[in-house]
């Protein structure tokens, strides 16, 4: 009897400490989500901070990567170029009677449209490239006397009249040869990413459903179905607004460079086939370029044909800006890329001021992107606040 009061009183020591255990780890446990938030917030002002001051750091190592990838990048750009070509020709080919072409029809796809922008290369080159460059050096070589009449509306004492062009040649060319060194270079870098671009292009269009399968079964190892499926949404909407951005962009910059061209033609403005490539190179840029553009040529044709000819060519300018931006291009482009023209002007310099060229052009699908990302997760959080309220208006 003693015995079982012992091992009683045992037993109750042993659950009330079991008891105790538990409640001290709930009251942890409590503790840990109390402090949770402040220890997250912590942690996301140091990375911050961090990141912040090695910016610099971050952004050269982010240029690097471009830069040593760039043949991959620059092969991946001229797939977005040519894939709708490539597809509905292989579409095309696939309906033939003749067994050889249906079976052969992605390669022979790829094979016409290379073979194709070989043939429009090879007419520009012979043709419109050698007009293009006696422009350029015509126009090179009339730069001081260019300089020399803007000078001359100026009045006597002014700053600018004690400026000499030849100081500020000397200032932006102090050692002509290592100038020359790094042009050749930079040259011979651009020569050899155009080649493996064209090549990692060509292995791509031909080999683009075994490259979908493979990304397609490591998303399904690494990622659980709801995750990869979300994830595979995020991709495929990367896709539709580069691609989107990309061909049509293109697409109208070629129009706009065309048109430009036959209304600098018709107005006899001088050098009006460099100016209308111009304007279609500028026009990739969003806003910002078509005005910079529009602003340069009226620029040039006053200095070259006169007050009267430069209204006339800023006037026309105008008009068709106005009608390409507000019916030729959203048709084009469709509504992929609307958005806010302020948030297009900060984005593009922004991204100008950070990567170049290069970021003023990617500037616009990259917050595109995020706004619509930014969007969705907001109409899902909306959502489901909605929904927590309808289900307390019940309750």
């Amino acid at each position: 009897m003693r015995r079982f009061r012992v091992t009683k009183s045992g037993a109750d020591t042993a659950s009330v400490k079991i008891q105790w255990e538990k409640f001290v780890n709930s009251t942890n446990n409590n503790q840990r989500l109390k402090w949770l938030p402040a220890f997250i917030f912590a942690v996301s002002l140091i990375i911050l901070y961090k990141t912040l001051d090695n910016f610099g750091e971050i952004i050269e190592g982010i240029c690097n990567f471009f830069r040593i990838f760039s043949p991959f990048l620059f092969g991946i750009l001229i797939v977005c170029f040519l894939y709708i070509p490539c597809e509905k020709l292989e579409r095309l080919y696939k309906k033939s009677k003749r067994n050889f072409i249906a079976k052969k029809a992605r390669g022979l796809s790829v094979f016409s449209v290379y073979s194709a922008l070989a043939l429009i290369v090879a007419l520009v080159v012979t043709f419109v490239l050698p007009i293009l460059i006696k422009s350029l050096i015509e126009f090179a070589g009339s730069i001081p006397v260019y300089y020399k009449h803007i000078m001359d509306k100026f009045p006597n004492n002014a700053i600018l009249k004690n400026f000499d062009l030849s100081d500020l040649t000397r200032l932006l060319d102090p050692n002509k040869l290592e100038q020359l060194r790094k042009s050749i270079m930079i040259f011979t870098s651009g020569v050899f990413n155009v080649i493996m671009g064209l090549v990692v292009s060509i292995y791509i269009l031909l080999d683009r459903g075994n490259i979908i399968d493979f990304f397609n079964r490591i998303s399904g190892v690494i990622f659980k179905e709801k995750t990869r499926n979300q994830l595979e949404k995020y991709l495929h909407q990367i896709n539709k607004v580069i691609f989107a951005f990309i061909s049509g962009k293109s697409i109208d910059s070629v129009v706009n460079a065309v048109v430009v061209t036959i209304i600098l033609l018709i107005l006899n403005v001088k050098y009006a086939f460099l100016l209308g490539l111009i304007c279609g190179i500028a026009n990739f840029i969003p806003y910002l370029g078509s005005l910079m553009a529009v602003v340069f040529v009226s620029v040039i044709t006053l200095l070259t044909g006169g007050t009267a000819k430069a209204i006339a060519t800023l006037i026309s300018l105008i008009i068709f800006q106005q009608i390409d931006g507000n019916f030729i291009e959203p048709k084009i482009m469709g509504r992929t890329l609307r958005i806010n023209p302020l948030l297009v002007i900060f984005s593009v310099i922004t991204g100008g001021a950070y990567f170049g060229v290069i970021g003023m052009f990617l500037a616009v699908p990259v917050v595109t992107l995020l706004k619509q990302v930014l969007l969705e997760y907001i109409d899902s959080r909306d959502a489901k606040n909605n929904a927590m309220n309808k289900g307390d208006i019940f309750y």
